[in-house]
């Protein structure tokens, strides 16, 4: 099969995503494409990001154009700042102007940094002021740029089956699923009401995944179901087809690191409060009154582990980018990668490993070891094409070749499972 090769000179979401994976690989929390459908007007925001090294986490609001651009960009970008009550703003271009010192000027009386990019080889050089680059390396920008396409393809693909199947319920279940879980939180006036609607979406859609598989199986998608058909599970899982349950697996992976990065967020903020205030604002409903009481044990519980602050970039690098799973024949080079990706420490990676299950309690756990068959520990219930691109970064990292057959493997399945997964990815990409 023919490889995939990311477009040498990016324009449109293509550039956005080539200007956010530096910031994604500098080890920012960042968020996407946030719709906001309140007004006559559909507008879109292009990257926010949020720094856990600093306290409070410092958030910046990236405007991104790869064609002309002008004063009214400049004025959107803090319209947008004025809005969301952010202060660091930054408008990243591709293309010089003639009067870009003047333009840089009435953006600088705006508090807005003016970044131009017209020569991709100076990227990291350009953005170095706005990011920690101390870790950005060449591998990283790929994969995240990799991942990224994966996402738009699946989203994309979501998008062409509800219009094709209007009768089937689970594809626009699961399109609104993902704009609450992406976009109805972002905007939301304080933590009560982001954890309330990330949580109410969670309850509503239980298990969808499942409800999706069994429709398409042929059975209601409004009746409960506790797993999928075991025909569909072993087409998701073991033949790696490009099926809907790839889209949905995905979704409620995005689901539950929203709720993650949400709590750490509020837990962050109660954190900061006087301890004076307390009698005051004991009678105030708070988030924590929507958690059900496993949640609010399991956040009590990991809020001790000194680096919990870390774990939503924690998790974001696990799931998008290392695929939801650790290859055990590299196990101490994984750990000592997800702690230089992530900031932290190499004996604090099985706590924010094991944080997911506390938050989320699952019955025998979060992660399936497919050993002695496959050498490889693997979230349960993961999209297979994410995995594909997990498959890749370790191909990039651990060979000097490049190549899949000079990973040094044990287990009778591990080899093939790699190369399953990464033909799936190519697959999902060439959509």
């Amino acid at each position: 099969m023919a490889p995939i090769s990311l477009p040498d000179f990016p324009k449109g979401k293509e550039f956005e995503e080539y200007v956010s994976a530096f910031f994604q690989s500098s080890g920012d929390y960042v968020e996407r494409n946030i719709i906001e459908r309140k007004i006559e007007e559909v507008l879109e925001l292009d990257i926010i990001t949020t720094d856990y090294r600093l306290t409070p986490p410092g958030i910046k609001l990236l405007e991104v154009k790869s064609g002309d651009w002008g004063f009214p960009d400049l004025f959107k970008v803090r319209g947008w700042m004025d809005y969301l009550n952010i202060n660091n703003g930054i408008f990243v271009a591709s293309k010089e102007r003639e009067n870009v010192d003047f333009l840089k000027q009435i953006a600088k009386s705006l508090h807005i940094d003016v970044a131009l990019i017209p020569d991709l080889k100076k990227t990291k050089e350009v953005l170095s002021d706005f990011y920690n680059n101390e870790h950005v390396e060449h591998e990283d920008i790929a994969c995240w740029r990799f991942s990224y396409w994966v996402e738009r393809n699946l989203l994309d693909n979501l998008s062409q089956k509800k219009k094709n199947y209007p009768e089937k319920q689970c594809f626009k279940a699961l399109q609104d699923y993902y704009f609450k879980v992406n976009s109805g939180i972002f905007f939301s006036p304080d933590f009560f009401d982001k954890i309330y609607t990330l949580y109410s979406a969670f309850k509503t859609y239980p298990h969808i995944s499942a409800k999706c598989g069994n429709e398409l199986a042929g059975n209601n998608f409004n009746d409960e179901y506790a797993a999928l058909p075991k025909r569909v599970y072993e087409d998701t899982f073991f033949k790696c087809s490009y099926n809907e349950i790839q889209i949905s697996t995905y979704i409620e992976h995005r689901s539950r690191l929203a709720i993650l990065k949400n709590a750490i967020d509020y837990k962050l903020y109660e954190d900061t409060q006087p301890k004076d205030n307390a009698k005051e604002t004991e009678t105030i409903l708070s988030p924590k009154d929507f958690f059900p009481k496993s949640f609010k044990d399991g956040l009590d519980s990991i809020s001790k582990n000194k680096y919990f602050h870390k774990y939503p970039v924690f998790w974001q690098w696990f799931l998008w980018l290392f695929g939801g799973f650790i290859l055990k024949d590299y196990k101490e080079r994984e750990y000592a990668l997800l702690s230089k990706k992530t900031g932290i420490p190499i004996d604090e990676i099985p706590n924010a490993l094991d944080s997911y299950q506390t938050l989320f309690p699952q019955e025998d756990g979060w992660f399936l070891d497919l050993s002695p068959n496959s050498n490889i520990k693997v979230l349960k219930m993961f999209p297979v094409p994410f995995m594909g691109i997990g498959a890749n970064y370790r191909r990039m990292l651990y060979t000097e070749s490049g190549k899949f057959e000079d990973l040094k493997l044990s287990g009778y399945h591990t080899f093939n499972d790699l190369i399953k997964w990464n033909k799936l990815t190519i697959n999902v990409l060439r959509k």
